[in-house]
């Protein structure tokens, strides 16, 4: 794993340094479609749930780092119980900052600590300035995987239990010299959806809705873009 004492810490709280904020730790589901019905999820979320209010949608762009060995997305795919990833992620439209986050789940419980730093987002990513930008922020060394972007739909559950984002249009702008490719960077064949709040499982209404166009899936976004472009099925 990346570091369990900084996913231990983040969930009790802690925070690694100043300029660092830290969530309330929460669960976290999420659900896979074929891209082709993507459409159709988004229409039945809009009909049965109001939108976020702060932050109802926008292009969310994501490179995700990683050791050598792909730490991160062996401790998901494993099943650990402490896992954590980092990324870096801006939005569109953007003001010229992103925010360093570190993802951590501790048993059924995730949340993330996330620091905002002034950046330019890059037409292709620079690996030896990237690497230098994590090591600066959090002194260690990993190495930039993935550049994933999608246009995200943020919804609210009518009760208030859960929040609910369909992230769909998922695509792999750019893959770093460590992932060994399969397929190239390009549009992925789903769309996902992820449910968050303080209950263990949605509402049997959501989950049936949810349903109809999607599976729940144990794997991360991260995880399922590193899967598709080392070749592998989703």
């Amino acid at each position: 794993m990346i570091s369990a004492s900084r996913s231990e810490a983040a969930a009790q709280g802690g925070v690694l340094a100043p300029g660092w904020q830290t969530s309330a730790a929460r669960h976290e589901l999420k659900y896979v479609g074929p891209a082709s019905r993507a459409g159709a999820m988004e229409a039945l979320l809009v009909a049965h749930c109001p939108p976020d209010p702060d932050f109802a949608e926008n292009v969310v762009h994501s490179v995700y780092f990683d050791t050598l060995r792909l730490a991160a997305y062996w401790d998901k795919a494993d099943g650990q119980y402490v896992k954590e990833k980092l990324r870096l992620r801006w939005y569109e439209p953007g003001d010229g900052h992103a925010w360093l986050e570190s993802k951590f789940r501790v048993g059924a419980l995730g949340g993330k600590r996330r620091k905002r730093i002034a950046f330019a987002p890059p037409e292709r990513p620079d690996e030896v300035a990237l690497t230098a930008l994590v090591r600066e922020h959090l002194t260690v060394s990993l190495q930039p995987v993935l550049w994933l972007s999608y246009r995200r739909l943020r919804r609210i559950a009518p009760d208030g239990r859960a929040r609910i984002a369909l992230d769909r249009d998922v695509s792999v702008r750019w893959a770093g010299s460590m992932l060994a490719q399969r397929r190239p960077p390009g549009r992925l064949p789903f769309f996902v959806v992820e449910v968050k709040g303080d209950h263990a499982q949605p509402a049997p209404w959501l989950s049936r809705l949810i349903g109809r166009y999607a599976r729940k899936t144990a794997l991360s976004k991260y995880g399922l873009c590193v899967d598709h472009v080392r070749g592998g099925c989703v």
